[in-house]
């Protein structure tokens, strides 16, 4: 019976101890808390995108595609959201149009600055779409300096609050 006990009193600090443990940085994921997978892309000039280049910087990153109406009014809001109020947060839009000229027109026919602007022309294909889960729908995170997303999902009103 001691040794039961024992070894009760032994597993059960085990599991204690084990769940305690920390390094400091938070992992690497999609949710918030968690530090966001680095993402490098080419814009439609040919100039790169590469999200750990911009630490120490408040970023949204934004996922849509032409054809999903939702997500591309989203990106519309957003931009234009930013650029009157918090022009100091970048902005980086990442599209996943398999037609890349579809893309280029629909950024000039919505008005959006060429800089903020990215597309993924595999599609749903692209390691980006499948690492964040883009097949579930598109959605945005807005992150820390550090790297750290703060929330997703984010509207120019849950923004408002945020920021």
């Amino acid at each position: 019976m001691k040794h039961v006990k024992f070894c009760l009193l032994v597993i059960a600090s085990l599991m204690m101890s084990s769940g305690s443990i920390k390094t400091g940085e938070p992992c690497i994921g999609c949710y918030p808390g968690e530090r966001i997978p680095n993402i490098v892309l080419h814009d439609i000039e040919g100039n790169m995108l590469d999200l750990s280049e911009y630490k120490g910087k408040k970023v949204i990153v934004n996922f849509w595609a032409t054809y999903d109406a939702c997500s591309r009014a989203s990106n519309i809001r957003i931009h234009n959201f930013l650029k009157e109020n918090y022009p100091n947060i970048a902005y980086l839009s990442i599209a996943f149009d398999e037609n890349r000229s579809v893309f280029e027109k629909t950024i000039r026919w919505d008005r959006l600055e060429i800089e903020s602007q990215f597309c993924d022309a595999k599609g749903p294909r692209s390691e980006i779409y499948k690492k964040f889960s883009l097949n579930k729908g598109f959605k945005n995170y807005l992150i820390d300096e550090n790297g750290v997303i703060i929330d997703m999902n984010v509207t120019p009103e849950k923004l408002k609050v945020i920021l």
